[in-house]
């Protein structure tokens, strides 16, 4: 059973000096934006995020992810929600550097591309996209991550 709340993935890779991010261009709308999907069941919020990566990257289960301090709050008729009239949307990251294979998209997305924090702000969508991506990378050039899962 679908839960009233959103969760937003921001997946990254480490590239010399610097961070990449990956931004995702939806199936469905022509809208680049970051993992994002609903809480299922029982999951909790981080359980959600590991699971929407999980689908919608198809990487294994070998990751760091991080929490995000980034709430934002959308409107429940997108998720066909007649009430409550607004969710809760948490944002976390995932730490792909060292992937030992490829991300393969699910149906949900056409393309990924890997980009600049100025390049991926440019083409995001949602303003809670570019807030939590705004946090991610002060939060890496400051070497101020939460992680939630190891592995």
């Amino acid at each position: 059973m679908r839960q009233p709340f959103q969760v937003l993935v921001i997946p990254f890779i480490k590239k010399a000096a610097d961070y990449q991010y990956g931004v995702l261009l939806r199936n469905d709308e022509d809208v680049w934006q970051f993992v994002a999907g609903g809480g299922e069941d029982v999951e909790s919020h981080a359980e959600a995020a590991i699971r929407e990566s999980m689908e919608e990257l198809n990487v294994g289960a070998t990751f760091n992810m991080y929490q995000l301090d980034s709430l934002a709050h959308i409107p429940g008729f997108h998720f066909s929600f007649d009430k409550p009239y607004v969710i809760p949307e948490y944002c976390f990251a995932i730490d792909l550097t060292n992937l030992s294979s490829e991300v393969e998209l699910s149906l949900e997305h056409k393309d990924l591309q890997w980009l600049s924090y100025e390049e991926a702000s440019g083409i995001l969508e949602w303003d809670s996209n570019k807030t939590a991506l705004y946090e991610l990378n002060e939060r890496l050039k400051n070497n101020d991550m939460k992680a939630i899962k190891k592995g």
